[in-house]
């Protein structure tokens, strides 16, 4: 199963007050095309905030946080934990 650490669940948290989102509105983690445009060379990953799950999304809840993993990127993100690093510009989350 999918974790996320503290310091991700705190800036999610603080985009989704950013955003203005309703208090029960989860982080959608769903599978993206690579910026190349291709999935061949692996697998390209979204992060959005959604109000309401997608019918087969997996419903996770850590830290107060609601997380919505689309159904295709259930097997592939098993037993990964999303985090945060730091960056040129900040912080910026990681699958580890």
């Amino acid at each position: 199963m999918l974790k996320v650490t503290d310091k991700a669940a705190a800036i999610l948290k603080a985009a989704k007050t950013a955003e203005g989102a309703s208090p029960n509105a989860g982080i959608r983690i769903h599978q993206t095309a690579l910026p190349d445009g291709t999935r061949e060379k692996g697998i390209g990953v979204a992060v959005t905030i959604k109000d309401e799950p997608e019918m087969s999304d997996e419903v996770l809840e850590q830290d107060g946080l609601r997380v919505f993993l689309e159904s295709t990127l259930i097997a592939p993100l098993d037993e990964r934990t999303l985090d945060v690093q730091e960056a040129e510009q900040g912080v910026e989350l990681v699958f580890r």
